[in-house]
């Protein structure tokens, strides 16, 4: 069933980048408490960029870094080297992402702020798009936000972003949005878990649950006891102590979410 899920995330990202989809139909995803935009389009600079200047939150610890690294991967596709940057004026190239953080402080907690506001330029206002944050989650789900009003055309291709001006100011509606997995009932392989990471994070999700164990099976090696995960359903069906470690680290460079059990 997750695989599935996230095949249909992907398939609505590649429906989105095709050229010539109507932008009227473009949606913000989840929807934001509040949203605006105009009818002109802007398009991506090749060096596209972060600026941080302002920012109270000097990110040590590379989280801020790290997401705006994702959103390029994102919005990025092999061939936007190719793109023909020549016809188009400058006044229409958005040259970075200009992100303030309200907050030094990054400790993880129930209740957190996540708000965020992101507003795009009208074309003809050349620079950059602009994201104000009170802590750099609430400017991750920025990111993610940003992300989703990027569109591939792959005529000319070039990284557009139809729609401009923008303005969205959004928050949680729950503090607690969370996953499940139950891997102790129905064994799902590494790359799956990974891939359903990746969509929690485009879709603002902010905790998981990983089910790994139960009278079902017992997938897990746990080093100390050996041969708890002889009750696995086979031995193929089974996590190393490296694979679950592989995991919380996805979850705490890529989404920054919280894990439990």
């Amino acid at each position: 069933m997750m695989g599935k899920i996230v095949w249909v995330l992907l398939l609505v990202q590649a429906v989105l980048a095709i050229d010539g989809v109507s932008v009227d139909r473009l949606n913000i995803w989840p929807m934001p408490h509040s949203v605006s935009h105009g009818r002109e389009n802007l398009f991506l600079s090749k060096d596209f960029e972060l600026k941080t200047e302002g920012t109270k939150y000097n990110d040590g610890s590379g989280i801020l870094k790290d997401g705006f690294s994702r959103l390029l991967d994102m919005v990025r596709v092999a061939h936007v080297a190719d793109g023909n940057f020549s016809k188009i004026h400058t006044s229409l190239l958005l040259q970075g992402l200009h992100v303030v953080v309200l907050s030094a402080d990054d400790q993880l907690q129930y209740g957190i702020d996540e708000s965020y506001k992101l507003s795009v330029p009208a074309s003809g206002k050349p620079g950059y798009a602009y994201l104000e944050a009170h802590t750099v989650y609430g400017a991750l789900h920025g990111f993610q936000t940003f992300s989703q009003l990027c569109l591939f055309n792959f005529t000319t291709r070039v990284i557009e972003v139809p729609m401009v001006p923008w303005t969205v100011i959004d928050q949680p509606r729950f503090s607690f949005r969370g996953l499940l997995i139950d891997t102790s009932r129905h064994y799902l392989p590494l790359p799956v878990i990974k891939n359903v990471i990746d969509s929690m994070a485009y879709a603002k999700l902010n905790v998981l649950h990983w089910h790994i164990v139960d009278t079902q099976s017992f997938p897990l090696e746990i080093p100390s006891y050996p041969k708890l995960w002889d009750g696995a359903y086979s031995v193929s069906e089974r996590y190393t102590f490296a694979d679950a470690a592989e995991i919380v680290r996805q979850l705490c460079s890529k989404t920054r979410d919280q894990c439990i059990g």
